[in-house]
C-alpha cells in the first residue's frame, strides 16, 4: 500500500505476444509472456489473464528447486498445472534468439526445453490412459454418430498433467463436423487423413473452459504416444495439424521414445513467431 494515499501500489509489467506452433504470424497458438512476474499476487496474475483473455498467459519468477525459472500458467479461469503452448512459447522468448537448453519449474515438475535454431521442444511428462467404455455417448457429446467412430481404435484419456478425451474418426468430414455439447472431459478428435501431406494425423480440441483451441502441446504429447500404442505410428517422427477449422493452422512435431508395450519418453516441439507486446499495470 501506498501509505501516503491509502492506495495500492501499481507496477508495469512487460509482457511478449508470441504465436506458438506456427512459423508465421497470426497463426498457431497466442501467448503473452510476462517477463518478470516477482511481486505479482496470485489474484492479480489471475485477473491479468482474465483481462487480456488469452487461452492462457504465463508469468515468469524466480526458481525455487533448482530450475533456470518457474513458470505461472493461467488461463481466464484458473492456474494450470501445465500446459504446452505455454512451455514452448515462454521457452522461446527467454532464450531470446538464441540456442539454448532451459529446465521450467511447473507445477507438474521441473520441464527441460531446448531451443535450436528457433525450433522448441519439451520433454513432457509420461502420459497416463484410462479407456472410455460408453462410445455411443461420446458420439453424441460431439454432435457426431457413432458410425463416425475408427471402429478399430479405443476412445481413452491420456494426461500428462492434463485430461484429454482422444476420440478417433474415420475421416476428415468428421472432424470438421464435430461440435461439442456438454462435455464430460476436454476432448482431442482426430483423423488420419490430413490436410498436409506431410502430416500424421488431423485434429481440434475442444475443451470446457474454451470452445476450441487452435494448437494444444499439453494434448498432443499424450496423443503421440496413443498412435504408438495402437500401431500407427513407430514414434520416431510425428507431424500433427491442428487449428485449420479455426483459421490458425498450426504444426505441433512429435517425438515418442520406447515401444507400443512401455512408452520411456515424449518430447513435443515447433516454430514460434513473437507478434507484438505491451504492458499491465498491477
Amino acid at each position: 500500500m501506498d501509505r501516503r494515499r491509502g492506495q495500492p501500489v501499481v507496477t508495469r509489467h512487460e509482457y511478449t505476444l508470441v504465436d506458438v506452433f506456427t512459423d508465421r504470424k497470426f497463426g498457431g497458438n497466442q501467448l503473452a509472456v510476462f517477463h518478470d512476474g516477482a511481486g505479482v499476487s496470485d489474484a492479480l496474475m489471475q485477473v491479468g489473464a482474465k483481462e487480456l483473455n488469452l487461452t492462457e498467459i504465463t508469468f515468469v519468477v524466480r526458481a525455487e528447486h533448482g530450475g533456470d525459472h518457474k513458470i505461472r500458467i493461467y488461463s481466464p479461469t484458473r492456474e494450470l498445472p501445465f500446459a504446452g503452448h505455454p512451455t514452448i512459447g515462454t521457452a522461446f522468448v527467454l532464450a531470446r534468439g538464441r540456442d539454448a537448453t532451459l529446465r521450467l519449474e511447473e507445477q507438474v515438475g521441473t520441464v527441460q526445453v531446448t531451443v535450436r535454431d528457433g525450433f522448441t521442444e519439451m520433454e513432457q511428462p509420461l502420459p497416463t490412459f484410462e479407456r472410455v467404455a460408453d462410445r455411443d455417448a461420446v458420439a453424441a457429446s460431439l454432435a457426431l454418430d457413432a458410425a463416425d467412430l475408427e471402429p478399430a481404435l479405443p476412445i481413452e484419456i491420456g494426461s500428462s498433467g492434463l485430461r484429454f478425451m482422444f476420440v478417433a474418426v474415420k475421416t476428415l468430414d468428421a472432424v470438421r463436423r464435430a461440435s461439442p455439447r456438454e462435455l464430460a472431459e476436454a476432448a482431442y478428435v482426430f483423423t488420419t487423413h490430413t490436410v498436409e501431406p506431410g502430416s500424421t494425423v488431423h485434429g481440434r480440441m475442444f475443451g470446457q473452459e474454451i470452445a476450441e483451441d487452435p494448437a494444444t502441446g499439453s494434448a498432443n504429447g499424450p496423443l503421440g504416444a496413443f498412435l504408438v500404442r495402437h500401431g500407427l505410428s513407430d514414434g520416431m517422427r510425428i507431424v500433427s495439424e491442428q487449428g485449420f477449422e479455426m483459421g490458425r493452422p498450426s504444426l505441433l512435431y512429435v517425438r515418442v521414445g520406447g515401444t507400443r508395450d512401455r512408452i520411456t519418453s515424449v518430447h513435443v516441439g515447433g516454430r514460434c513467431t513473437i507478434v507484438g507486446g505491451g504492458w499491465l499495470d498491477l
